[in-house]
């Protein structure tokens, strides 16, 4: 077999590699994605690029990063520039993704990659937390593992989501495997500190639960979630972040002057991306510009002061986008996420559109209170998800 055949063969079990890393290692996530780039470009596949013809969100996902780039032009920040530039560039992944000849046993293994990565990280996490294994720990931080403690609460609500589809149609594991991962995943997302994951979980489950059961079935998830909900509510951890959050809403509340808790800082990064969004609304501050913007705006006291805190973005998918490209950028993001959930929601009955339809729930709620077009795993994360075949249905294949 010719070196270029067997390469291209081979490219789809290398896409998801950066999938199975992401909870474990950014730099492991890199270099898988950096091999697979490689062995994409030694094998040809770049030479099935009309196969992008059939998916709905390659012009406005080209036209995202065009942006981000020429955003670079009156920016005073090349530094931070390139940084959000380089998690624009991360959609080239979705191009490629799309250009593979996908089978539906590639999809399988696709999932199982990301289950297994969420599987051992949840396992580590444990041994951490109860100090089993010897790894730094920090005690406000328990059920993590190795991951960041927002992203990890997302991607087990992902995960979650993704069982839920599983157990019903049993098509990547038999409900013996599928209900003990559930019960782990639901655990740790309710033990964890990652009140991101912990509120999508509450939104997102109930309508997961009623697009895809009937009947008692019904019924019965729903009371598995009442118990994950009581589980959360009875947590120390839990308790204390909540507690904390409120203290932080009121001392945000009697002084907006300055804030120096988590959730002010939230607000006053929020603030000061709607308050360069008035004032620069059709080119924005300039790419990756934001926190030198958001100096000025706390030097002229427009927006709440952050002692000892630079930040970077508002806090705000859309908002960051908005301040730092105007309203072409978040035009254009805007348009992207659309064409990608309609694809998604027409091929939801199949295994890869329900996996990219919960993602999509979490990006675009989760982009409420997070910046996750410019974070490392969100951003390349989303872009090979978009990659996957979408359009196809296996049902239809095999008739």
């Amino acid at each position: 077999m010719p070196l270029k055949t067997y390469l291209e063969r081979s490219l789809i079990w290398f896409y998801a590699l950066p999938v199975f890393f992401f909870p474990l290692s950014t730099a492991g996530a890199g270099i898988a994605a950096g091999l697979f780039l490689l062995l994409y470009v030694l094998s040809g596949g770049w030479r099935h690029w009309r196969r992008l013809r059939a998916r709905r969100w390659w012009l406005p996902l080209l036209l995202m990063m065009l942006w981000t780039f020429i955003g670079l032009l009156w920016t005073s920040d090349l530094h931070d520039g390139f940084k959000v530039a380089a998690t624009a560039a991360y959609g080239i992944y979705a191009f490629m993704g799309a250009t593979l000849a996908w089978e539906e046993r590639q999809v399988r293994h696709f999932v199982r990659l990301f289950l297994a990565g969420l599987s051992l990280n949840a396992a580590l996490a444990a041994l951490i937390t109860w100090h089993l294994l010897h790894w730094h720990y920090d005690p406000t931080m328990p059920f993590v593992g190795l991951s960041d403690h927002i992203w990890w609460s997302m991607a087990l609500t992902h995960a979650i989501l993704w069982l839920l589809w599983d157990i019903k149609a049993v098509w990547n594991f038999p409900r013996i495997v599928n209900l003990p991962l559930l019960a782990i995943f639901a655990a740790e997302l309710a033990l964890s500190p990652g009140r991101s994951g912990q509120l999508l979980f509450v939104l997102l489950t109930p309508v997961a639960i009623f697009l895809l059961y009937s009947g008692a079935w019904r019924y019965w998830a729903m009371g598995g979630i009442a118990a994950v909900l009581a589980l959360m509510t009875l947590s120390p951890f839990i308790q204390a972040r909540l507690e904390l959050g409120y203290e932080n809403l009121q001392q945000f509340a009697a002084h907006p002057a300055s804030t120096d808790t988590s959730w002010g800082i939230r607000l006053a990064t929020m603030w000061a991306g709607a308050e360069m969004f008035w004032r620069h609304p059709l080119l924005g501050v300039g790419t990756g510009d934001f926190a030198p913007a958001m100096e000025a705006l706390q030097r002229a006291h427009a927006v709440t002061d952050t002692p000892g805190t630079r930040n970077d973005s508002a806090a705000n998918s859309y908002l960051s986008e908005a301040a730092v490209l105007g309203l072409p950028g978040l035009l254009l993001l805007l348009w992207f996420l659309l064409s990608l959930t309609r694809e998604a929601w027409l091929g939801r009955s199949s295994p890869q559109g329900w996996f990219v339809l919960t993602y999509l729930g979490i990006f675009w709620i989760g982009g409420l209170y997070n910046t996750l077009t410019w974070g490392y795993a969100d951003a390349l994360g989303i872009a090979i998800f978009a990659g996957l075949p979408l359009h196809r249905s296996w049902t239809e294949a095999r008739a």
